[in-house]
């Protein structure tokens, strides 16, 4: 009886584990860069109650939080492409993927603007 419950725990310490923690890791990165995308368009869309910096125009900052927040999410996206590549898997199944990732990104930021609301 503890045969095939040790070889599933084996089975699933060397191959499920690790693909669930890369997946829990992008989705991770994904969800802070479009907080941070999504922070910077709602700080250079309205003027915030709050004095940022002293005299720098709250488009100005806003604009460059979104520029931290993009750089986040193409850095993620490379590393995904990246260890994509390095398994060998078909091309088209690694494009759509990659369309996938844009796609949630671009989502998840509307999300996040729409659950602003004014």
């Amino acid at each position: 009886m503890a045969v095939p419950r040790t070889n599933w725990l084996v089975f699933y310490g060397e191959n499920v584990e690790p693909v669930f923690k890369e997946i829990v890791s992008h989705i991770e990165k994904i969800i802070i860069g479009t907080l941070i995308v999504s922070a910077g368009a709602h700080v250079s869309s309205n003027k915030p109650s709050i004095q940022l910096f002293g005299y720098l125009r709250h488009s100005l900052v806003g604009r460059g939080v979104m520029l931290v927040g993009v750089i986040i999410l193409l850095l993620n996206f490379i590393d995904g492409l990246y260890k994509l590549g390095r398994v060998n898997w078909h091309v088209a199944w690694q494009i759509l993927m990659s369309v996938f990732y844009i796609a949630l990104s671009v989502r998840m930021i509307q999300l996040i603007l729409a659950f602003r609301g004014e």
